[in-house]
């Protein structure tokens, strides 16, 4: 056994060229020394602490030595070891683990050349690396220069107000002392090597003269700007020649500090910027929910409001991002100036999120809104802006995690951001079985695509001028075998939010082909049917080549296509939005923009897109009695026939609702008044029993 772990060392020390000049120690897994020195050695490594006279170790260096061996990690750490003349080299020791006839250990010891610019290099790369603070990057430094070149380091950081000693690890177990005001103004000046005689460093000086190093050197450390940082102080042996002294080894000392301590500014730039968001000067995010947790320490109660402006992204849109900042920050100051005990910071590029310190139950009863706060319009770059708020509040009190309060406020806001207008939505208890529900639901949903429980339903759309059917819109429902009917309300806006609304419309659409498809192999009438696109869908890099390979494969003819987006849904990016609608219609699809009337620049989009037809909100039909809505619906309709668009309306309802229409030259109508929503086979009976009546 002796003979093979000899050779094996031997192979390693040939390894290179010229051959590594490594020293060994070979221990088994009881820790028994089986070296080619120590063959009949029968002392364990824990015994056997003579090894360790050869490492001049300080305490916490000898424990970590015993624990890299004992953990049988692959750490490495560099100390001085003596030779056998007593002089120091810096070593860097490893423990190996080798499999032979049974698990071995093996010691490595490297010494390492003092002068080899790579390895300080090294050192410095790891250092700036793996130290988090300024503080232990130094001391780290001042460590790694105490095993290179036998000297004892410490360095005085003047740049920081306290003026900290930073002292490397032979000053481990030293307590040093605390710097006087007196001596922390004469730091203030920097005054060169009388700084070696201040009474901070007369402990360190005496440990170290006591250590054997007799001789300090004073060196001062200062930024390319020539503000001072620091300086170091290295006590040495007066008989020895130190290479650390050389000029050039001190220039790439002082550029490592200086490049310390620029790294340290920009993570203090960093620490800033999570506390403070300095586009519109408000408390981060982070800071805010750091402050959350100190009021939950002290036992306050109140609510979480998350608030967004609806006309946000409209605003960018059309303004710019300054825009919306500005939007931002003058909103915050209207509701600072309405509610001074409250804590307001920014929580998305887009909202606004705020602790009020009122009793929850308090606040549910209240009839105010934030929205009395900023009913006055804004004034965006000389803009007028009208802007609606949706608000979402969460109750905080001893019973709810600042984590939960947050989640249950952007909750309610979601829920606030699915109604028209100005609205808050407070989060209340219902809401519990609400998220477990749509949890469920949730869990649900994408085998619910790929089993295909969802389907479509078809509405027609009948044109006024001889109340025919026209053409039909698909809308997406879902017959659940354990829910029962699920609302499109619910499962949609699951969708969206989880990413599958894409594959949901796609299958949607697939449906429609399919259906076309049947009806033109059985030679029976086609009508246009219309889809409404997401805007993730719409906006979605394989958008346009999904649908031209499904108009392929079922030889669809794209005439029969209408592509429905919402006025609402995003097309702000006025230049990415109009070369995908250009698109569709280069391909034949109709275009057609659904809820008009609701958003915020409804004129601006008439103005900048091509769409073929216009669909309006179902909220104006609603009052279409009223004589003003009827003036609006009606200078809609004309705008939009001047730009040969037809005109669709939704929700139609009572026949005073079709007559008004008719008078106003709407083109078609949409409504329970004649259809609701039917399954596909029953829209395809009512299709061909109209047909047949044409006859």
């Amino acid at each position: 056994m002796g003979k093979t772990i000899v050779n094996y060392i031997e192979r390693i020390k040939n390894i290179g060229n010229p051959p590594l000049q490594i020293t060994f120690i070979m221990i088994d897994e009881t820790f028994h020394i089986v070296d080619e020195e120590h063959l009949d050695s029968h002392q364990t490594l824990q015994q056997s602490l003579h090894i360790l006279e050869h490492f001049i170790l300080q305490p916490a260096e000898q424990q970590r030595f015993l624990q890299m061996i004992i953990n049988k990690t692959d750490d490495s750490m560099k100390v001085r070891y003596k030779r056998q003349d007593q002089s120091p080299i810096c070593v860097q020791i490893q423990s190996v683990p080798i499999l032979l006839e049974k698990q071995y250990y093996l010691i490595i010891l490297t010494p390492l050349d003092s002068n080899t610019s790579g390895l300080f290099t090294a050192t410095t790369n790891d250092i700036i690396i793996l130290e988090t603070s300024f503080e232990n990057k130094i001391q780290k430094i001042c460590t790694e220069m105490e095993c290179l070149h036998d000297v004892m380091m410490t360095f005085t950081y003047t740049k920081k107000e306290s003026v900290p000693l930073i002292t490397s690890r032979s000053f481990q177990d030293f307590e040093t002392s605390m710097i006087t005001e007196e001596e922390r103004n004469q730091h203030l000046q920097m005054q060169g090597e009388g700084l070696k005689d201040l009474a901070l460093h007369q402990l360190t000086k005496y440990f170290a003269q006591q250590n054997g190093y007799d001789e300090s050197y004073f060196l001062p450390i200062y930024t390319k700007e020539q503000e001072a940082i620091g300086y170091f102080l290295i006590y040495m042996n007066a008989e020895r020649t130190i290479e650390m002294l050389d000029g050039r080894f001190q220039e790439k000392l002082t550029q490592i500090v200086q490049l310390l301590d620029k790294i340290s500014m920009y993570e203090q730039q960093i620490e800033a910027l999570k506390t403070k968001d300095h586009v519109v000067n408000l408390p981060s995010y982070d800071e805010f929910v750091q402050q959350l947790k100190r009021f939950k320490q002290q036992g306050k109660i109140g609510v979480v409001k998350i608030i967004k402006a609806g006309e946000f992204s409209n605003v960018v849109g059309l303004y710019g991002r300054p825009a919306g900042e500005e939007l931002l920050r003058q909103l915050w100051q209207r509701l600072s100036k309405a509610s001074e005990d409250s804590l307001i910071a920014r929580f998305t590029s887009s909202a606004l999120i705020m602790f009020t310190p009122i009793d929850f139950q308090t606040l549910l009863h209240q009839q105010t809104r934030l929205s009395d706060d900023v009913k006055d319009s804004f004034f965006i770059f000389d803009q007028q802006v009208h802007i609606t708020l949706k608000v979402g509040i969460a109750p905080f009190d001893a019973n709810t995690t600042v984590h939960d309060v947050v989640r249950f406020a952007e909750y309610a806001l979601a829920k606030a951001r699915q109604i028209h207008g100005a609205h808050t939505e407070f989060y209340t208890s219902r809401y519990d079985d609400i998220l477990g529900r749509e949890m469920m639901l949730l869990n649900h949903l994408k085998s619910a695509i790929q089993n295909k429980e969802i389907t479509a339903y078809f509405q027609p759309k009948y044109a006024v001028y001889n109340e025919k059917i026209a053409s039909v819109e698909a809308l997406a429902r879902w017959i659940s075998p354990e829910f029962g009917f699920v609302s499109p309300v619910e499962f949609i806006a699951l969708a969206e939010n989880t990413g599958l609304i894409k594959d949901l419309e796609l299958h949607i659409l697939e449906t429609v082909f399919t259906w076309q498809q049947q009806r033109q192999y059985d030679g029976k009438r086609i009508v246009p049917v219309a889809v409404n696109v997401s805007p993730d869908h719409f906006y979605h890099p394989h958008f346009i080549q999904n649908l031209k390979h499904l108009l392929t494969k079922y030889y669809a003819d794209p005439k029969y296509v209408i592509i429905e987006v919402t006025e609402n849904m995003g097309l702000f990016d006025f230049e990415r939005a109009n070369e995908i609608i250009n698109k569709l219609q280069t391909l034949g699809i109709v275009t057609s923009i659904d809820d008009f009337g609701v958003g915020y620049s409804s004129l601006s989009y008439l103005q900048k897109f091509s769409f073929n037809e216009l669909k309006i909100d179902r909220s104006f039909i609603m009052k279409i009695d009223e004589l003003a809505t009827q003036k609006i619906v009606k200078a809609i309709i004309d705008i939009a026939h001047t730009l040969e668009m037809d005109v669709i309306a939704e929700g139609v309802e009572t026949k005073e609702q079709l007559e008004i229409l008719k008078a106003i030259r709407c083109d078609g109508i949409q409504g329970y008044y004649y259809s609701k929503p039917l399954p596909i086979d029953q829209a395809s009976k009512l299709i061909d029993v109209e047909r047949e009546k044409s006859k």
